[in-house]
């Protein structure tokens, strides 16, 4: 009946500890011992028995990064020849504290003191009553740790066998087995610890950019007990990518050691169907080998990708992803007017600067108009992380009118569908276009004087103000002179084909849509009054 009560109460205490243990981020591991253990004093035999100890060892507290204060419950089984009686069962549970102290990557050290009851069950066949007492005991030991969740353990200890009127024995006990996490190995317990992160939106034009440009960085923490190696970092979003993409590979990490990882991602086309704001999960996923093992951990970290109109202005390059002469839309558009004015041309001017014109008078016979945009324009968001809307060239023509930026995207657009290389202008609060003239630098450098040209990447430019979409050619050229010479070192000529090294221009689902151009002898007409410098 005592040896019933007591695996109760061990059993009981044994699960609680479990419990808690499984509701909490504290270690829990299972230990298996075999062990000898040799009376020094009362009436068992002086051969001493062998037994086998099992037990639960609880960690809530984690002291110097990785030193341990536990606490432990213990079922031991112990069998002794006890002269005139033969081989008797000693059975004990104890509970108790210990401090494990890891001096080593793979050794360490514990010391543990407890306390409980004991008991000799009934012998009918002996007709002797079972007998029960207070155990003391406290053992050293050491462990080596075969892997994250597996060590081998060895150990000596004293205990003391209490009762009344006088003990039944001291034993010098010392044994060898296993001990194991279970926290390590069956609950899969995070070791590397998300300490850090911030992500800006995801700008879905620049899908591509994203593979050697990060949008976001986190950072973690190395909470094993020891130094890890061969550290992977991957990233996954189900919705926009095929598979994880490596974002940083490291040799070898210290314990307690925090590092820092940019992130960026292989994105898809998908992406490019978004036209308003979507939020996805990203899946951060970290592998390496811990005691030469493989671990694994891996985070869920929301991220927002915005609409594919979207962009900001940090980096004025950016707008160059809207830009595509190979839009279909804008290049039906400038294929079209070419073919009705290539015969037109006139001797002693440079094509590229009269098929900008016929683009002009194109585009304003069409009815294409400055529309200025208050809640997102280029002037309030210049140099900011605010978000704008750009329009793609298809949609400037579908709408037949833009703020600034969207009609130097579909200005250069046409005309890189051309072949005529073109450039973005930024002075103050505004930004709009320069072509490629065609003059050669001798023949640009006579005519550049006048203020009409800008020299600059080996080209002679032609300044071209898009907003002046219903007036003249040569207005346009002039007022486009005018701003750049006024702006100084202010101005920035930023070449496309730069600005597409980072950049790249895309196109997007609806880009060919159906867009008439204006008749034929409006355009002519139009391309016949331009005027040129």
């Amino acid at each position: 009946m005592q040896i019933r009560r007591l695996s109760k109460k061990i059993i009981f205490s044994l699960s609680v500890i479990f419990v808690c243990a499984n509701l909490s981020a504290i270690d829990l591991s299972f230990h298996l011992q075999p062990s000898y253990e040799f009376p020094t004093n009362g009436f068992l035999n002086k051969a001493g028995g062998f037994g086998l100890n099992a037990g639960l060892d609880l960690s809530p507290v984690t002291i110097r990064s990785r030193d341990q204060i536990y606490v432990t419950g213990q079922f031991t089984y112990t069998g002794f020849y006890v002269d005139g009686f033969g081989l008797q069962s000693l059975l004990d549970g104890e509970f108790g504290i210990g401090y494990s102290l890891r001096f080593m990557d793979r050794w360490g050290a514990f010391l543990e003191g407890k306390a409980g009851v004991w008991s000799f069950p009934s012998a009918s066949s002996f007709s002797t009553k079972s007998v029960s007492g207070l155990s003391f005991s406290g053992r050293a030991g050491v462990d080596f740790h075969f892997s994250p969740a597996l060590c081998i353990t060895g150990f000596a200890g004293y205990k003391n066998y209490y009762s009344r009127p006088e003990p039944l024995t001291s034993t010098i006990e010392a044994g060898i087995g296993i001990k194991y996490s279970l926290s390590r190995g069956l609950f899969q317990k995070e070791m590397i610890e998300l300490t850090d992160s911030s992500f800006e939106p995801v700008f879905p034009v620049f899908f591509a950019h994203y593979a050697e440009n990060p949008f976001g960085y986190i950072t973690l923490l190395n909470n094993e007990p020891n130094d890890i190696y061969n550290v992977s970092i991957s990233v996954m979003i189900d919705s926009y990518m095929t598979a994880p993409f490596v974002v940083s590979e490291i040799e070898s990490i210290g314990r307690d050691e925090t590092f820092e990882v940019d992130i960026c991602a292989f994105l898809n086309e998908n992406i490019l169907d978004l036209v308003q704001p979507k939020t996805s999960e990203m899946e951060i996923s970290v592998s390496y080998y811990s005691l030469g093992q493989l671990q694994t951990s891996s985070y869920i970290i929301p991220v927002t990708a915005l609409s594919r109109n979207s962009m900001n202005w940090e980096d004025d390059r950016r707008a160059a992803a809207f830009v595509s002469g190979k839009d279909a839309t804008a290049q039906r558009f400038a294929r079209q007017v070419q073919g009705i004015v290539k015969n037109e041309l006139r001797e002693g001017v440079p094509k590229n600067i009269q098929y900008a014109a016929a683009i002009f008078g194109a585009l304003k016979a069409f009815g294409i108009n400055y529309v200025v945009d208050p809640s997102s324009a280029f002037t309030d968001n210049v140099g900011t992380a605010a978000v704008d809307f750009l329009q793609f060239p298809y949609q400037t023509l579908v709408y037949h009118g833009g703020d600034c930026d969207d009609l130097t995207i579909l200005n250069c657009s046409l005309l890189e569908a051309l072949g005529i290389e073109t450039a973005f202008i930024t002075v103050p609060g505004h930004i709009y276009m320069a072509f490629d003239s065609g003059l050669s630098l001798e023949e640009g450098r006579s005519r550049t004087s006048k203020g009409y040209y800008i020299e600059a990447e080996g080209k002679i430019w032609v300044p071209f103000e898009v907003t002046l979409s219903q007036d003249t050619f040569g207005l346009a050229w002039t007022y486009g002179a005018r701003e750049w010479k006024k702006a100084g070192s202010e101005a920035a000529l930023i070449p496309l084909k730069d600005a597409w090294s980072l950049y790249l221009p895309i196109s997007v689902p609806g880009a060919d849509s159906p867009v008439e151009i204006p008749p034929r002898e409006q355009i002519l007409k139009n391309f016949k009054d331009a005027k040129y410098y």
